[in-house]
């Protein structure tokens, strides 16, 4: 099943906002696309989804790549409009319901996001939208949500014993690299260059006599994190410059290096404290787990739900080249 964007459309549902948006390049028509057990989808529904992909592919893909791209886009969001018509016929058959407050609750949600009742009206009148529409569509979404959460969420459980398994099975993809605790100082390239590296290399010199690294830090460094007197903390192996990273790890607790030019600087580091690679024990990792647990239970769950429900439903695909049935 190609479900590109509904996965995380239907365990989020979009509540905080639904997408105001103009209809760019697409056809204005009340075109049927597809028949859901003899419910239709129209282009316009199509089009509302489309409009933000298009303006993003279009900044990116012209000519044929841009015309291919929109028809695998048109495609799988169709898709996605069946399998929500789908959910929202069973949530009906259930007799699931939607209090107005519920509506109300997002409505004044997207409001918040104008600056004024009026700004918040223009917008809809701008966009051909009314508050009925707006407030039907959220009374769907809701359904939908109610609906797969009482099918799917509801009956996902994640067990310890998946979990010290999955854990067990797939140690090597919680590895935490070697670490180091650094300081630095750091000395911005200005117009005189060889000025910079100059005071780069007595800062190197005071080091060497015994003058403490931190002293130095308050008093030369232009690095934000001189009020934390150069602190950065713990740096994973591969998350540093390669100039730097070869030479820190290679310090020893309590050493520093020479100064090292950066394309916006001169840095020298003083190495703190450093960790070994390790993988964490299990208890630190419970709630990772359970999360990549449940995803992947409720993606598998959802979707031999959906493909059920389309096994008893008639489905007419007009359009895409795309058929379910």
């Amino acid at each position: 099943m190609n479900r590109k964007f509904t996965v995380p459309f239907i365990i989020s549902i979009c509540l905080s906002f639904i997408p105001l948006t103009i209809h760019a390049q697409t056809e204005f028509t009340q075109k049927i696309v597809a028949v859901v057990n003899g419910e239709a989808i129209t282009q316009i529904d199509v089009d509302e989804i489309l409009a933000p992909i298009y303006i993003q592919y279009k900044s990116t893909y012209e000519g044929k790549e841009l015309e291919e791209k929109l028809k695998v886009a048109k495609a799988d969001i169709l898709s996605q409009l069946i399998e929500d018509k789908l959910i929202l016929q069973q949530a009906k058959k259930d007799e699931l319901t939607v209090e107005e407050k519920e509506i109300d609750e997002l409505v004044d949600e997207l409001k918040s996001n104008f600056q004024s009742i009026e700004e918040f009206d223009d917008a809809l009148k701008n966009r051909k939208v009314s508050l009925i529409d707006l407030r039907k569509r959220y009374k769907e979404q809701l359904l939908i949500k109610k609906e797969v959460s009482k099918e799917v969420l509801s009956k996902v459980v994640v067990s310890p014993t998946e979990i010290a398994e999955y854990y067990e099975a797939n140690k090597e993809q919680f590895r935490v690299p070697e670490q180091v605790h650094l300081r630095n100082i750091f000395l911005t390239i200005n117009d005189n260059e060889e000025e910079v590296s100059k005071k780069a290399n007595e800062i190197y010199e005071q080091l060497q006599k015994g003058v403490e690294f931190i002293e130095l830090v308050e008093k030369y460094s232009e690095a934000p994190n001189v009020i934390d007197s150069g602190d950065m903390g713990f740096m994973k192996k591969g998350s540093l410059l390669e100039e730097i990273e070869e030479t820190v790890f290679n310090l020893k607790i309590g050493e520093f290096t020479k100064p090292i030019k950066s394309s916006s600087g001169y840095y020298l580091f003083k190495v703190e404290g450093k960790k070994k690679s390790s993988i964490p024990p299990v208890e630190d990792l419970q709630e990772e787990i359970r999360s990549r647990i449940y995803t992947q239970k409720v993606e598998a769950k959802l979707e031999k739900w959906i493909n059920k429900l389309k096994e008893s439903a008639f489905i007419e695909v007009k359009t895409y080249e795309k058929k379910e049935s």
